[in-house]
């Protein structure tokens, strides 16, 4: 089990700020959901490396920054996704 302590808060580090590339990459994904009219669905292929679960993830973390709702699912390996 984790060990909990409570400390002041200015003896608490400095939360770290994100790097270009994270902020990018949240970029790319609220693209992904503008992208996509009423009707319409999205289909995400995984790159080499990437999982399709992590897509999802990524698809459903960006459409809550930006107020929406999707729906995503996987099949066949590709990540789809439509906007609700």
């Amino acid at each position: 089990m984790a060990e909990f302590t409570v400390i002041k808060e200015t003896d608490a580090p400095r939360p770290a700020r994100q790097t270009g590339r994270l902020a990018a990459r949240m970029r790319e994904y609220e693209k992904y959901i503008e992208s996509v009219a009423p009707g319409k669905a999205g289909k995400l292929t995984p790159a080499r490396g990437e999982s399709p679960r992590g897509i999802a993830l990524r698809i459903s973390r960006a459409a809550k920054r930006m107020n929406k709702t999707v729906n995503t699912w996987v099949a066949d390996g590709h990540v789809y996704f439509t906007v609700v």
